[in-house]
């Protein structure tokens, strides 16, 4: 089994070089960089860390880095990570940092001292920096649901800016053309994207009585849509024929608001929610709703960072995005007929 030293002499450095690759350390030319890396795959050197035991050196970790995982869509893009990971005889860590920076980057910091053998990470609100030092020191990363620009990560992420021109575009379809949205949050890049296709539809067709009004309060949460249906109508009336809501939840939140104010869906006002929750069958009317293959999401995932830990090949990042499609329920009425 290979040691620190066989890696500084394939590599024709000195035994603290290689340890300052490993720890990401910023000292360290790119060339000299690439040598210890091509000595560490070629031997396959793995570091000896303080949890680890001999008998146990054999064994893959992956973290995983996940805002939380209340509701549906985070739990079902680990679940399938995990799931995927098992096959290949790979454990998991989880950790949760709920949006808070400081979070982010203690968990990465242990991530990184652990010496896990891969990283995959959805939503990051802190700097990009905080990921840097994986590059750095040769740890393979993949980005999951979270845009990132000039990063050598592989990313696997759902068509966002289709989703939100499918929504609109099925809307404008069945007759509507005065739309409430409800946004997301402005941090999240899903969010933005959606938003960004709802422009892309309207931009294409030039139809100057296609009006989008916007809710007032941005969020995923049910309550941001009741808020944001209950405050437009208090301000504005009854001007719109639907909804478009940027998920599910807050699908879930205007349909209470509208049955509290006697708007009937989808007799009165139509909605089209985002993700196809597991509940959205279930809902009174059942809802029309973009599906995102989150299964699919972790799955892929998993798949390319375990190709990157196991495969010695030096090859270039990949992008996957994974087209969003709508499914059809009753909570869209066709106004045409």
């Amino acid at each position: 089994m290979a040691n620190i030293r066989d890696v500084a002499k394939m590599a024709n450095v000195s035994i603290a070089t290689v340890s300052r690759v490993l720890n990401g350390n910023e000292n360290v030319s790119e060339e000299t960089r690439r040598k210890v890396l091509n000595a560490i795959k070629k031997l396959n050197y793995r570091p000896t860390i303080s949890f680890r035991t001999a008998s146990s050196d054999l064994f893959k970790t992956i973290g995983i880095l996940i805002p939380d995982i209340r509701g549906y869509h985070y739990s079902d893009i680990v679940m399938a990570i995990e799931e995927y990971a098992y096959t290949k005889g790979f454990d998991i860590m989880l950790a949760l940092p709920k949006w808070e920076v400081d979070i982010e980057q203690h968990i990465l910091d242990q991530y990184f001292k652990r010496k896990v053998d891969g990283v995959i990470l959805g939503e990051l609100f802190g700097s990009y920096k905080l990921i840097e030092r994986f590059k750095r020191s040769g740890i393979p990363m993949v980005v999951v649901d979270f845009q990132v620009d000039e990063i050598d990560f592989d990313t696997v992420n759902v068509d966002n800016v289709s989703g939100g021109y499918q929504a609109i575009k099925y809307l404008y379809e069945h007759g509507h053309k005065k739309i409430l949205f409800i946004p997301g949050p402005q941090q999240s890049p899903a969010a933005v994207d959606r938003e960004k296709g709802i422009r892309k539809f309207i931009d294409k067709v030039r139809d100057e009585e296609i009006e989008i009004f916007y809710g007032t309060h941005r969020g995923y949460n049910s309550e941001h849509g009741w808020v944001s249906v209950v405050q437009h109508l208090k301000e504005h009336g009854l001007n719109f024929t639907a909804i478009f809501a940027v998920n599910d939840w807050t699908a879930i939140g205007a349909i209470d608001a509208l049955k509290d104010n006697g708007i009937r869906v989808p007799e009165d006002v139509s909605i089209i929610g985002f993700d196809d929750a597991p509940f959205a069958q279930y809902t009174n009317p059942r809802l029309t709703t973009v599906m995102q293959p989150r299964w699919e999401m972790g799955t892929t995932a998993a798949q390319l960072l375990i190709e990157r830990i196991v495969d010695k090949k030096v090859r270039l990042p990949r992008n996957i995005i994974l087209p969003a499609k709508i499914i059809e329920r009753e909570s869209v009425k066709d106004i045409n007929k």
